[in-house]
């Protein structure tokens, strides 16, 4: 790993910070949310939507953590590889709930 940090151990912890904000800045644009496309520029309406977004972001980290362990993953991602990220798993998860007239339950935090 070529690197200018002074040892492995936080490379590795700096890299896995990295991922986690590449994906959560995916989840926010293009692949989750899409907020860009609202187009908003009223700081009200804006800081409301950001809170909302926040705590949807949150309970689906929260559903798709609680999908894995529970064994569903396989429900609504690939089973050779995995292709979708903890957020993806449970924005699926629900999304297959809903198309299916299936009931949830809507935990505010994973029982794990």
């Amino acid at each position: 790993m070529a690197t200018n940090l002074p040892d492995h151990k936080m490379a590795l912890k700096y890299y896995l910070f990295r991922m986690w904000c590449e994906e959560l800045h995916g989840d926010i644009k293009k692949h989750g949310f899409d907020l860009e496309s609202t187009m908003l520029h009223d700081f009200l309406k804006l800081s409301r939507l950001t809170l909302a977004v926040a705590i949807l972001y949150v309970w689906l980290i929260s559903v798709g953590t609680t999908t894995i362990h529970a064994g569903f993953r396989h429900l609504v991602d690939r089973n050779e590889r995995r292709d979708l990220c903890i957020f993806q798993i449970g924005l699926r998860f629900i999304q297959r709930r809903l198309t299916n007239d299936l009931s949830f339950q809507i935990p505010l935090c994973s029982d794990l």
